[in-house]
C-alpha cells in the first residue's frame, strides 16, 4: 500500500496550503482588528501576515503529518477509498438527472403550496 501513503503526503502537502492561506488571512484580519500595520517586506504581496501565514500553516501541516494518529487515521481512509467501487460516467449522469428532475417537481410543489397560502391569506383578511 506504497501508493497510498504517497496520496495520503500529498493530502497533508495541501492541507498546508490550505491552512497557510487562511491563516494568512486571519492574521492580516487579527493585525488590523487590533490596529497593528501589517509591514510590507518584498512587493505589494509580501507582508508579515503573510510569512506569518505561512510559516504557522506548514508548522500545523507537520505537526499534524508527525502525529501518529492522524497519520493512521489518514491511512485507512485512503485503503477504504481504493476499496469503493466508484460509478460509471453514464450512472452518475442518469443519477445527476434524477436529482436535478426531483428538485424542479418539488421546487414546483412548494412553489404552488406557497402562493395557495398567499393567496388564501390575502382573501382571509381582504388585502385585495
Amino acid at each position: 500500500m506504497e501508493d497510498v501513503k504517497r496520496y495520503v503526503n500529498l493530502s497533508f502537502v495541501f492541507a498546508a496550503m490550505i491552512m497557510s492561506w487562511f491563516l494568512m488571512k486571519f492574521t492580516a484580519w487579527l493585525l488590523g482588528t487590533i490596529h497593528v500595520t501589517d509591514v510590507r517586506l518584498m512587493g505589494e504581496h509580501v507582508t508579515y501576515s503573510t510569512i506569518a501565514g505561512i510559516v504557522l500553516g506548514v508548522i500545523g501541516a507537520i505537526v499534524l503529518w508527525r502525529n501518529a494518529k492522524v497519520y493512521e487515521g489518514a491511512l485507512n481512509v485512503a485503503r477504504e477509498m481504493k476499496k469503493v467501487t466508484w460509478p460509471t460516467g453514464d450512472e452518475t449522469k442518469y443519477a445527476m438527472k434524477v436529482v436535478i428532475a426531483t428538485s424542479v417537481i418539488v421546487a414546483m410543489i412548494l412553489f404552488a403550496f406557497d402562493f395557495a397560502a398567499k393567496e388564501l391569506t390575502e382573501l382571509i383578511l381582504g388585502i385585495k
